[in-house]
């Protein structure tokens, strides 16, 4: 029996020392952060796992309620689902103020979660309040105003920003987020965002292909923050999203920019997948979109600038870091994340639709086929309460 357990002590010795030599070291703190924590993947409260940087709020603008708030219940259908899994809140603005709002078990109005893939879409407005603000020429740049690492490389040269945002640069990356050890898990638990996405070449010529990638938006992320530090030394992407779009809005709370590691080491944000803000914060930006890019009538954002974004390009529902299906009976456009996190915007009724909580229904789909079949639930739940 002895030997049996040296024997077995031998090998787990012998795997973690595989794992740690072959690169993994991040393996760890993906375990302890998940399985040790009773989860299978990353999940909406996970802040704690990980340093942590503001996004600091000004003057709030608190959201109108509507005269209907929360006069009307869900379809019992709909409450059932959303309690089976596990949502944190539900959210249905229409004309800029509140018709319902409902938040599950221990969560609230003041619950910050985690915007999981959601973070692409903030990424990519705040990179283009950046274009407007002169740190970066166009939106359209190149990579290598601002990554000479791809200088040299002829697919990467010949790549730009913008087909960062569409997923179709050609940057080599591939997308798993259950497989303990690959690079996204690596991105999302390991510790040199940019090292670890500038050391992927492009594996093929930018602008013939769309290919979802987290990868391709921290590289995005990193072409923001040398563009920000290059002209204003010392500024973040945290507290350039502060100063250029949350004060702005009016958020109701500070947010939460979780880092690779600590700042002061060289640390950045992760801009593919990680603020941790409410449902209500969330639901502006819907509602900016919505609005063209205005904000309290005045231009946020240029109108030509969110109309390019909400059109498909190489993929029919798939934008600039946005998705959507304009072939729907109330066609819409969404932000989405890990774990169903969305912000949906249904243009015609004016609606903004908001659904954050641990989990949700992986395998079924929509008409489209890509779209989750609750995508086009929480829409009809939505038309149904307002209509």
């Amino acid at each position: 029996m002895k030997k049996l357990v040296y024997g077995f002590l031998l090998l787990l010795a012998a795997l973690a020392a595989a794992i740690q030599l072959g690169g993994h070291g991040y393996f760890w703190k993906a375990l302890a952060s998940t399985y040790f924590q009773g989860h299978s993947t990353a999940h909406i409260d996970d802040a704690h796992n990980f340093v942590q940087r503001s996004i600091a709020a000004g003057v709030p603008q608190a959201w109108p309620k509507d005269a209907r708030y929360n006069q009307k219940a869900l379809d019992p259908a709909m409450a059932a689902y959303l309690q089976q899994y596990g949502t944190a809140g539900f959210l249905v603005a229409q004309k800029g103020a509140l018709v319902h709002e409902q938040y599950f078990g221990a969560y609230s109005a003041q619950s910050r979660t985690n915007s999981f893939s959601m973070a692409k879409t903030i990424t990519t407005l705040q990179v283009h309040k950046a274009v407007e603000q002169g740190f970066i020429s166009s939106f359209d740049a190149p990579l290598t105003e601002r990554l000479p690492e791809y200088a040299q490389d002829p697919r990467g040269q010949k790549a730009t920003v913008a087909q960062l945002s569409s997923m179709k640069s050609g940057h080599d990356w591939t997308e798993n987020y259950y497989l303990p050890l690959n690079i996204t898990t690596d991105l999302y638990y390991g510790q040199d965002a940019e090292k670890l996405v500038l050391g992927q070449g492009f594996e093929r010529e930018a602008g013939t292909e769309y290919e979802y990638s987290s990868g391709t938006t921290q590289l995005l992320g990193v072409f923001l923050k040398r563009a920000l530090q290059a002209k204003e030394p010392g500024l973040t992407i945290s507290g350039h999203l502060s100063r250029s779009l949350w004060v702005p809005l009016g958020m109701e709370s500070e947010a939460i920019y979780t880092l690779d590691r600590d700042g002061s080491q060289g640390g950045m944000e992760r801009t593919y997948c990680c603020i941790f803000a409410t449902a209500r914060d969330f639901a502006k930006f819907g509602q900016l979109l919505l609005q063209d890019g205005q904000w309290n009538g005045q231009p946020l954002l240029d109108k030509a600038f969110v109309e390019r974004i909400r059109k498909p390009d190489l993929q029919p529902y798939y934008g600039h870091s946005l998705w959507m299906d304009w072939t729907y009976k109330h066609p819409f456009y969404f932000l989405q994340g890990h774990q169903g996190q969305y912000v949906i915007v249904v243009p015609s009724l004016e609606l903004v639709v908001v659904r954050t909580g641990q989990t949700r229904d992986k395998k079924t789909k929509g008409p489209n086929g890509i779209t989750p079949a609750e995508v086009y639930r929480f829409v009809d739940q939505a038309v149904a309460l307002v209509q």
